[in-house]
């Protein structure tokens, strides 16, 4: 396998484009951004699958629900005050 032009650090996922490469294997690459110089933890980027999409999935669901529960307790509270009244 040829050298790639660049990896993708798994722990921040910059492109790093200073490694050493042998063999068809990283053999030392360290992350600029976050300092990573875990061979282990790069990926080639045809390899690589942005793991992102998923937790903003989650984080929009959770501000909805958070939303939902914000209205039932207005709601909730504009009861109580009618009953008091």
């Amino acid at each position: 396998m040829a050298r790639p032009d660049y990896l993708i650090c798994l722990e921040c996922e910059s492109e790093v484009e200073d490694f050493i490469w042998r063999d068809g294997e990283i053999r030392r690459a360290t992350c600029e951004v976050c300092g990573n110089s875990d061979v282990d933890a790069f990926s080639l980027p045809e390899e690589f699958e942005p793991e992102d999409d998923e937790e903003d999935v989650d984080d929009e669901q959770t501000e909805e629900d958070d939303l939902e529960e914000y209205d039932e307790e207005d709601e909730d509270s504009e009861d109580e005050e009618d009953e008091e009244r």
